[in-house]
């Protein structure tokens, strides 16, 4: 449901900016919320996901988290503001507009890690609370602009990024009641401490943010933009499932870092692979009975491009969906290497089989390949998974089972 509500209002934000901007101001609202969605991933990466697999420790360090997450959110606003300075160059309205998100973005840092700290603590209804606060605020400052006739970008990005910050400051009143505010206060004691994963989980984000850039620009190369503007509106109306699996994901990680029992342990991985093959399943039935106006109304122009790709679409999303176990038990036991040496060669496969598609048949090629491709990226997944899992058993039982060449206990009393 928070995801829902996140991924929805990302949307509405969307869709909002581009009724009401015009071409060119949405174009550069593009621009801020690429900065935002920047930023947000890489402090998603150092503050938040480590947060999934500590979770016995943040119970108790929670002020820590906090702590850090206030220091990183400035590091993130001076250099936004460093960004809008440069900005004013060439574009006055999206420098003002980079300088109100920079005002805003320790608070909006804080809101994502709140949201994992819901994760993390098992109380994902103060995530859920989070982002409805955001949702409902934003609705209600959008609503006073139109009424007052202020629709410029300046004041669009203040409404939007200005509401999340007040749902980020609601942060410090959910957890104040069990760790003080002092224990809040700036310091990046729990970021060096979860460093080694926090630069691996950075890696990850910053080979994902290369290789989309990496699919867009060989794709134009090979297929043009109108090839592309298909495989992104193909890719577009996926979407739903994965936003399920991110939740998935991330439950799944929080429940596996909490248990120490193996029947437990691979029933949370078959509920969370089974639970994201589901979802796919059920998006890509209703895209493969998709209606063409419903197509048309959705994606205008972009469906007659993205219409053919759908199957290939769809395939390549239940295949991708099924290393949902695998990826949330490797997290889950701190095989956090593992994960982004796994999703960087997946990056390089996906990337290179879409672009030979890509040469070979055009766009249709090009999400074949894509889809071809997660057959193997699938299969390395699951062979890594498994012999992680055997590695991992052998080290529990050398470390907590029978000693049977132990000495026996004399001593009266003793079992």
């Amino acid at each position: 449901l928070d995801q829902v509500v996140a991924g929805g209002s990302n949307l509405l934000v969307a869709v909002l900016a581009a009724r009401t901007l015009g071409p060119s101001g949405f174009g550069l609202f593009s621009i801020a919320f690429t900065v935002y969605v920047t930023a947000q991933g890489a402090s998603r990466a150092m503050v938040g996901e480590p947060l999934l697999i500590h979770p016995k420790e943040i119970e108790e360090r929670t002020g820590e988290a906090i702590a850090s997450g206030v220091v990183l959110g400035v590091a993130f606003a001076l250099v936004v503001a460093a960004g809008a300075a440069l900005t004013s160059i060439w574009s006055s309205g999206l420098a003002w507009s980079l300088l109100v998100l920079a005002v805003a973005m320790p608070a909006l840092v804080l809101q994502d890690q709140g949201r994992y700290l819901g994760f993390a603590l098992q109380r994902p209804v103060l995530s859920l609370v989070l982002d409805s606060v955001w949702l409902v605020l934003m609705i209600a400052a959008l609503a006073v602009l139109f009424v007052l006739d202020h629709r410029g970008l300046v004041w669009f990005v203040a409404a939007w990024a200005g509401s999340g910050a007040v749902s980020g400051l609601l942060v410090f009143g959910q957890h104040v009641a069990t760790h003080s505010l002092r224990s809040m206060r700036p310091r990046l004691a729990w970021l060096r401490e979860t460093w080694s994963y926090a630069w691996r989980y950075l890696a990850a984000f910053s080979v994902a943010q290369i290789g989309a850039l990496g699919t867009s620009i060989g794709l134009v190369s090979v297929i043009g933009t109108r090839g592309l503007g298909g495989v992104q509106g193909a890719i577009l109306l996926t979407r739903p499932t994965l936003t399920v699996q991110a939740a998935s994901v991330a439950a799944g990680v929080a429940e596996v870092a909490r248990t120490e029992d193996a029947d437990q342990f691979r029933r949370h991985v078959r509920r969370t692979t089974s639970f994201t093959v589901v979802a796919a399943l059920l998006n890509g039935i209703v895209l493969l009975l998709l209606p063409g106006p419903v197509g048309r109304f959705v994606l205008g122009d972009t469906w007659a491009v993205a219409k053919p790709l759908l199957l290939p679409a769809v395939i390549q999303l239940v295949l991708l969906t099924c290393n949902s176990g695998a990826k949330a038990g490797l997290l889950g036991r701190k095989g956090v290497g593992t994960v982004v040496w796994i999703e960087a060669i997946g990056t390089t496969t996906a990337v290179s089989a879409a672009i030979v598609g890509g040469v070979m048949n055009g766009a249709l090629g090009a999400m074949w390949g894509r889809a071809l491709a997660w057959i193997a990226i699938l299969a390395l997944w699951w062979v890594v998974f498994r012999m992680h899992g055997r590695r991992s058993a052998v080290t529990i039982a050398g470390a907590e089972g029978p000693r049977h060449d132990a000495a026996p206990i004399d001593e009266p009393g003793v079992p």
